[in-house]
């Protein structure tokens, strides 16, 4: 990974993240749209979890995750724009298909319906919820044992790190099409995570899909990209162990203070 600690954009980052954002409620209206990524080990629950042990319990969470949903599939479904345009939100998580941003950089017809979905579904939910701040969920490259399958599908990258840097570029530009679109950067404390040394396993058995482990991962970025705290030491710790907690909370808060290269040299 291609990580630059990049203080100038940093402080410009968060000048324009108070500057664009409106205040968050003390006890929001949450939304979830995604798909297995999300569902799987209940995200929503984890992350309510998370937030009501920093004294930021949701006031309601509501999801639509049906599996495999791309986001311009979202965009074109009445379950997911009914509960769009119920309206009055005050954060919306949207997750892309998991190959969706990969797949986009070599792919133009996945490109344009990635872009698409993006920028239709932030539009939907500002018709509705003005106020909402909108955050871009971003997953994660497939674990580095899918790729010793011959059968690896390389259109979404050549290993873990190629897969990771497509995800992170295309999922800035998505973001780029709007001026207060957050993006959480979830996929990059996955990769922070196997970087170390003494990495734990994230993945389920599948080499795609979340352990509870990853879920809560995700949630403290999530979390964290929304309120920004200097640390992520909260109580909640589901199933895992205070050791495990302490280091994914770690992790999460490094993802969330640091800057990313959003268009490296050579990727797709």
């Amino acid at each position: 990974m291609k990580t630059k600690l990049l203080l100038p954009l940093i402080a410009i980052l968060v000048a324009a993240l108070f500057v664009n954002s409106a205040p968050v409620s003390s006890a929001p209206r949450v939304l979830f749209i995604g798909n297995s990524y999300t569902s799987v080990n209940n995200l929503p629950r984890i992350f309510h979890d998370v937030a009501a042990s920093a004294g930021r319990e949701p006031s309601e969470i509501k999801a639509v995750t049906p599996g495999g949903m791309t986001l311009y599939q979202h965009l074109t479904s009445p379950g997911t724009l009914q509960l769009i345009d119920a309206g009055n939100w005050d954060i919306v998580i949207v997750q892309a298909q998991s190959q969706e941003a990969a797949m986009s950089g070599e792919l133009q017809n996945w490109r344009y319906y990635f872009l698409k979905g993006a920028a239709g579904l932030y539009d939907r939910i500002k018709a509705g919820s003005p106020r909402a701040q909108i955050i871009l969920y971003q997953t994660w490259a497939r674990h580095a044992d899918y790729w010793r399958d011959p059968k690896a599908d390389r259109s979404i990258g050549n290993d873990p790190a190629d897969m990771q840097a497509r995800i992170r570029k295309w999922n800035y530009k998505a973001a780029a099409l709007k001026n207060d679109f957050l993006i959480a950067p979830v996929g990059d404390a996955w990769e922070l995570n196997y970087e170390n040394p003494n990495a734990i396993r994230l993945h389920a058995s599948d080499n795609s899909h979340p352990a509870f482990n990853g879920s809560y991962l995700a949630a403290l970025v999530i979390y964290g990209t929304i309120y920004h705290p200097t640390n992520l030491n909260v109580v909640y710790h589901g199933n895992l162990g205070h050791a495990e907690a302490l280091y994914l909370q770690t992790i999460a808060t490094q993802a969330t203070q640091m800057s990313f290269d959003p268009d490296p040299e050579g990727v797709p």
